[in-house]
């Protein structure tokens, strides 16, 4: 699993209510050159003042992206939704969780998210509430209501 999952895992913490449907899109084909390229240009002008560091990063995501599902992408924007809508110290507590994870040893992370995973979404939240992996043990149980 890599970073930015571990992350969307974290978001969805708050809970995988899902967002209303947008209408129907237009396709890609169906934009004239002007907009695409006016879609692109500020993508291609972040690539250009990039390092080859975030660059690599840029490509590295944008591959992790391709590779969801749609439901996993529903999921995620979904998670990011919720982490926006969260007040400034459930945000606070949620950078800080997730920058002592990335402190984490590459054997303890994994280990941890592999319990992200096994958890349920209440299990999830008062793992979390506890102060998340590196501080406080997954809960064995889901926690009362």
């Amino acid at each position: 699993m890599t970073r930015p999952l571990a992350l969307t895992l974290l978001l969805l913490a708050f809970g995988t209510a899902a967002s209303a449907q947008a209408p129907a899109a237009r396709s890609w084909d169906s934009l004239s050159e002007a907009d695409r390229a006016a879609l692109i240009e500020p993508t291609r002008e972040r690539w250009e003042r990039a390092t080859p560091e975030q660059q690599q990063r840029y490509l590295d995501r944008a591959r992790f992206w391709a590779s969801l599902t749609p439901e996993q992408k529903r999921l995620a924007r979904a998670g990011v939704e919720r982490y926006q809508q969260a007040n400034a110290e459930q945000r606070g507590r949620l950078r800080e969780i997730w920058r002592r994870f990335q402190t984490l040893p590459p054997a303890e992370r994994d280990a941890a998210r592999r319990t992200w995973e096994s958890l349920s979404p209440p299990q999830r939240r008062a793992w979390l509430e506890a102060g998340g992996p590196g501080v406080a043990p997954p809960p064995t149980e889901d926690p009362p209501r």
